[in-house]
C-alpha cells in the first residue's frame, strides 16, 4: 500500500507516513546551524522542519527555501520564521548553478548545514549543489530509490508512486566531493537518500 502524509498542519507536504520520526531524530543528533530547503512547492515539509527545530531548542535556526512559482499561501508560511525565495536558481537545464551567490555563502557559513533538494529536477539540484557543501554538511534528496530495480521490487506500489533520483544520477558528484551515505536503511524507508560530506 502507497502511504504517503499529504498535509502537515493544512499545508501539502507530499511525504512517507514515517516521515516526522526520521527527521526529529535526524535533526535532533546533527543540530544543525542553517537548513537550506530546493522546492518550497506545499510547504508542508519545511514547516515540519520547522517546528521540529522549535521543538529542541533551536529556534534560532535560520531556513532559506527556494521556489520557481509564488502561491498565496507563502506568506502565512514565512510568518513561521521561514524565509521562502522566488528565484531559480539553476541554468534552464538544471545542470549549472547560476545565482551560487544566493546560497553558497549560506550553506558554507559555520556550523552543520542541511540542504535539501526536493523542487523539479532533484539530479540536477543535488549535483550542481554538492561541490558547495563543507566538510560535516549533509545533502538530502526525496523521492529516491538505490536504482530502478529496487524502485520497481521494493517501492513502487508498496511504499511509494514517484522515483525521480538514484544512485547513477549522483555517484560522480559524491565521489568527486568525497560524499557518503548516512542511515542508509532509515532514509530509504521514507524514499530519501542523506549524505554528508567527510
Amino acid at each position: 500500500m502507497i502511504t504517503g502524509r499529504t498535509e502537515y498542519k493544512g499545508y501539502t507536504a507530499q511525504q512517507h507516513d514515517n516521515f516526522y520520526g526520521v527527521f526529529h531524530k535526524f535533526i535532533s543528533d546533527i543540530r544543525p546551524s542553517q537548513i537550506l530547503e530546493i522546492g518550497t512547492a506545499g510547504g508542508g515539509f519545511i514547516l515540519a522542519i520547522r517546528d521540529i527545530l522549535n521543538e529542541i531548542g533551536l529556534n534560532n535556526v535560520p531556513i532559506k527555501s527556494f521556489d520557481v512559482v509564488d502561491t498565496p499561501f507563502y506568506n502565512s508560511l514565512r510568518s513561521h520564521d521561514i524565509e521562502i525565495n522566488i528565484e531559480n536558481l539553476f541554468d534552464h537545464s538544471y545542470t549549472n548553478l547560476i545565482k551560487p551567490e544566493k546560497i553558497v555563502p549560506y550553506i558554507q557559513r559555520d556550523g552543520t548545514t542541511i540542504v535539501f533538494c526536493d523542487g523539479g529536477h532533484k539530479i540536477g539540484e543535488f549535483n550542481a549543489i554538492a561541490p558547495h557543501i563543507k566538510s560535516g554538511d549533509f545533502i538530502l534528496a526525496h523521492d529516491y530509490a538505490e536504482n530502478y530495480q529496487v524502485y520497481k521490487e521494493k517501492i513502487e506500489g508498496k511504499i511509494w508512486g514517484w522515483l525521480e533520483i538514484a544512485d547513477p544520477d549522483i555517484r560522480q558528484a559524491c565521489i568527486d566531493n568525497n560524499i557518503s551515505i548516512y542511515e542508509k536503511d532509515t532514509f530509504e524507508n521514507i524514499v530519501w537518500t542523506c549524505r554528508r560530506k567527510i
